[in-house]
């Protein structure tokens, strides 16, 4: 994946993430509650956000 599709992808996560943490926290989707759904959703964005950083700070070096 492109380092700009991951800073899309990741920052869409984190924005989907905060608000089913913040305004939604005992919403159920499944089995899920809506805090700690948030909270993982929120993690893996930032974890997608690192890797497109890193990927435009490699590219950007050489």
């Amino acid at each position: 994946m492109s380092a700009s599709m991951h800073l899309f992808t990741g920052s869409v996560l984190v924005l989907v993430g905060a608000v089913l943490a913040i305004f939604f926290p005992d919403a159920e989707f499944a089995w899920f509650t809506g805090r700690p759904f948030g909270a993982v959703l929120a993690i893996f964005g930032v974890v997608d956000l690192a890797q497109g950083f890193r990927e435009r700070s490699h590219r950007a070096d050489g």
